[in-house]
Order: C-alpha cells, then sequence, then structure tokens
C-alpha cells in the first residue's frame, strides 16, 4: 500500500490493457468475492431504475450479508421512490445483523419522516425508535451523534404544560446522563453541553448533579483515549470475506477475538405505523 500522495511510475501499456474488461457480473459468477467487481455492480445498481437495481443488490447482499454500505445504498433507492413497506422489510432484514452508525442512522431519519405528521402518536414512536437504536448502537465509539441527535429532538417536543415541560427536562437528562458516561468521540462535547443544560435549569441544583457525574465522564474520557487506540485501526467499509490463510487475514481474526464481543437481545423492530 502506498501513502498518501505518492504518485507511481506509469507502467508500459501492454496487450492485457487494450482488451476488454469483464463486466462486474461475469466477474462474479467466477468469483462471488470479488470486492472491486462488487463495488462496480454496486455502482451500476444506483443508476438503474428501482425494479432493475433490485436484483442486483440482492446477488450483491446474497454475498455479503453483514455489508451495512448496500444496505444502506438499498434503502436509499427505494427511499428514492417513496417506497415506504420495502423499506421497513430491508431494515427488518439487516439492522440486528450490521450494527453500524451510518446505517442506523438511516433508519432513524426513515423514522422520523413516516412520523413527523402524527402528532403526539408519532412523536411517542419516533422517541421509541430512538431509545431501540440506542439499545443497540448507543455504546458504539462513534454513536456520539446518535447521542445528539436524541437530546436535540427530545429538547424539540412541545410542551404546553409545567407538567410536560418536567417530563421533558427529565427525558433530556437522562438521556444526557447517559451519554457523558459512554466511551465515544463526542464525549468532551456532550459534557460541555451537560454542563450548559443543568446550569440553564438551576444553577444551584446543577452544582449537584455536575459533581456527581464528572467522575463517570472522566472515567469514560479514559476509556474512550484506550479503545480509541483499537478502533482507528479498524476499516469499518472492508466487505467480509472468506479467510485466505494468509498472514494479514490471520492478523485481523485474531484482532477481533481479543478486542470483540458483540452481544445482541432479541428485540422486535419499531418499524409498524399505527
Amino acid at each position: 500500500m502506498v501513502s498518501g500522495g505518492v504518485k507511481q511510475p506509469v507502467a508500459a501499456e501492454d496487450s492485457n490493457s487494450r482488451r476488454p474488461q469483464a463486466a462486474p457480473r461475469d466477474i462474479l459468477l467466477v468469483d462471488k468475492f470479488n470486492i472491486e467487481a462488487s463495488d462496480s455492480l454496486a455502482n451500476e445498481a444506483r443508476h438503474l431504475p428501482i425494479s432493475d437495481a433490485v436484483p442486483l443488490y440482492e446477488q450483491l447482499l446474497t454475498n455479503f450479508p453483514t455489508a451495512a454500505k448496500y444496505w444502506n445504498q438499498y434503502v436509499e433507492a427505494y427511499m428514492n421512490v417513496n417506497n415506504d413497506d420495502a423499506i421497513r422489510q430491508i431494515f427488518s432484514r439487516c439492522l440486528l445483523h450490521c450494527l453500524q452508525i451510518p446505517l442506523w442512522r438511516c433508519y432513524i431519519r426513515f423514522i422520523r419522516k413516516v412520523n413527523e405528521k402524527k402528532g403526539t402518536e408519532g412523536q411517542e414512536e419516533t422517541r421509541k425508535a430512538f431509545d431501540f437504536m440506542l439499545n443497540y448502537v448507543g455504546t458504539d465509539i462513534a454513536s456520539g451523534p446518535v447521542w445528539m441527535e436524541y437530546i436535540t429532538y427530545l429538547k424539540s417536543l412541545p410542551a404546553m404544560t409545567a407538567q410536560e415541560e418536567s417530563q421533558r427536562m427529565t427525558l433530556v437528562r437522562k438521556a444526557y446522563q447517559k451519554a457523558i458516561v459512554t466511551p465515544t468521540h463526542l464525549v468532551e462535547q456532550l459534557w460541555k453541553d451537560y454542563e450548559n443544560f443543568e446550569n440553564s435549569v438551576s444553577r444551584a441544583l446543577a452544582k449537584g448533579l455536575l459533581s456527581e457525574y464528572q467522575p463517570k465522564y472522566n472515567s469514560a474520557r479514559v476509556v474512550y483515549r484506550e479503545r480509541k487506540k483499537y478502533v482507528d485501526e479498524i476499516d469499518w467499509d472492508m466487505l467480509a470475506v472468506p479467510p485466505t490463510g494468509s498472514y494479514k487475514a490471520d492478523a485481523a481474526i485474531n484482532f477481533v477475538n481479543m478486542n470483540w464481543a458483540f452481544v445482541s437481545p432479541n428485540c422486535s423492530l419499531p418499524l409498524h405505523e399505527h
């Protein structure tokens, strides 16, 4: 692998370079785990009508069932034609197998869209969807933007009475208090936001709460810095292919075995409409 910015010498053209290139679909018939051909096929699908693109996405996802980038592209293709039923079906197939933040943020964007005009009922459905999402990916080191989006959403909820305002503030406080003890890329920003929030509600109450949570936040920050060393080594867009027996492949397997454990409790997807 060549480091960024270094140009390579141009090789002399040979007879092979002038031969017609095989189509991605033809390559995948012989080598279904060919990454370059798979990405080319995904790019081809992006420019096709949805009826023609579906078989290509299904082929890609049969070969790479945990490829979040292909699931995401598949969902967005149906979003472009406003087929909500198809979107729900795709999410029900992939979410619990692909715990990657971009895919889950696409999910919550869809949930917010279908519920935005349903009033109080829609707001509650959206809040439950946020809780569902955070239950699965809320401890991911990259989940900071998800916590921020959730908190911003809670703050935007209407409160017509003093009781409703109190309930909203309680929800916001609980969300902040979970976010600031989670080792994420945005933990420091979330702590600053939480300080501002508590001080805006009550300076007298803020002092005690901030003193209580400061040590927990400090611990989360320490864990984050240690965890970041390992996470920075991961290419999250790399496709899962069978081990080749190479040194690099064996090293990757050993890394996963030493550093990661995933637990996925059973939970139904809140994708239905009422």
